[in-house]
């Protein structure tokens, strides 16, 4: 792919560089539901240009592979969670769907008086379109759900994707016009024994500049991630797509394969170049902005945890790319 694209500029009398970008782009639809600026036209235009591909370990290493929400859901049921208490289905499995699952509310149990028993102030009601952790997806049967979709049907996977207006400036002036993220969600997170957790969001976000070539890439990894800013640093698919390195269990995701330091005390992340690719540019979903659902993608105004709730948060479902700190991009940005 890459050898035919540098075919084609050579004919030309150009060359060609990594995240150069593309033949001009015309948009013929403004239509801007999400009301950030950018036509729907256009977003989908980026991913589909710059969207990573995505490489995971291979699978006599890793057992846990990428899903869609639309499979997930037929397979969990909702839960509240009632510190000291049992929790409560709030959903039954088998009942979850787009419609419901960001519509749901349910009072928090009081404490102290050795019942449990629901409050009934307004101040206790919790609902699951805010971001209220409380609520929670749980599958049934774990052998079934966590291992995702296997790569025999990798068509299946699908990434979700938010395009905004970007702010981001490189260090040689270079100025980003959007911020192309995009996420994709594992049912199951294999990281280490104390760490583990049902449920796994993590993301990419690609900076591009107003003439759509590249300007940075932001891998994001545990709490924290890695920015590259020179594309000769990144590995690329036909010149505009990067190459992403999702870890073995723990999906943190890098630039390059290879052991990588994680913040936890002699504990790396081991990202490999042999195992299965993904073209995430080839199943995806906008989800537009806070408030502007796009795509029939009600699933994304949920706010609560999509795995169970573990002993602490590292062992607990996190909640949806919304309502995840890394969606306000700024927070991806030096600082």
């Amino acid at each position: 792919m890459r050898f035919v694209a540098l075919a084609l500029i050579a004919a030309c009398g150009g060359t060609a560089e990594p995240g150069s970008g593309e033949p001009p782009f015309e948009v013929t639809d403004p239509t801007d539901a999400d009301e950030d600026g950018i036509p729907e036209q256009l977003e989908d235009h980026l991913m589909t240009v710059f969207g990573p591909e995505l490489r995971l370990a291979p699978d006599d290493i890793d057992w846990t592979r990428p899903a869609n929400v639309d499979w997930y859901l037929p397979k969990v049921h909702m839960r509240f969670d009632h510190g000291g208490c049992p929790d409560d289905n709030a959903i039954e499995l088998g009942q979850v769907t787009l419609d419901n699952i960001a519509t749901q509310q349910h009072y928090t149990k009081a404490s102290g008086t050795g019942l449990c028993r629901h409050n009934d102030g307004t101040a206790d009601l919790r609902f699951s379109n805010k971001k209220h952790l409380e609520f929670f997806l749980q599958p049934t049967d774990d052998d079934a759900v966590h291992p995702g979709i296997p790569p025999a049907r990798s068509a299946e996977w699908r990434a979700y994707t938010q395009v905004r207006p970007s702010t981001y400036v490189r260090a040689d002036g270079k100025a980003a016009a959007y911020d192309l993220q995009v996420w994709y969600f594992f049912p199951y997170n294999d990281f280490v024994a104390l760490a583990n957790h049902e449920a796994d969001w993590e993301h990419i976000t690609i900076s591009i500049a107003a003439d759509r070539t590249f300007v940075s890439a932001f891998f994001a990894s545990h709490n924290i991630g890695h920015r590259f800013d020179d594309p000769a640093e990144l590995e690329w698919i036909g010149d505009t797509h990067v190459v992403g390195y999702v870890s073995d269990g723990s999906h943190a995701t890098y630039h390059s394969a290879g052991a990588h330091p994680t913040g936890f005390p002699n504990v790396d992340d081991h990202t490999y170049a042999n195992g299965p690719a993904w073209q995430t540019w080839t199943n995806f979903k906008n989800l537009g902005q806070v408030g502007k659902v796009l795509n029939d993608q009600r699933w994304a105004s949920y706010g609560g945890r999509w795995g169970e709730v573990g002993n602490t948060d590292d062992t607990s479902g996190p909640p949806g790319p919304m309502f995840n700190g890394k969606w306000d991009i700024t927070n991806e940005y030096p600082q």
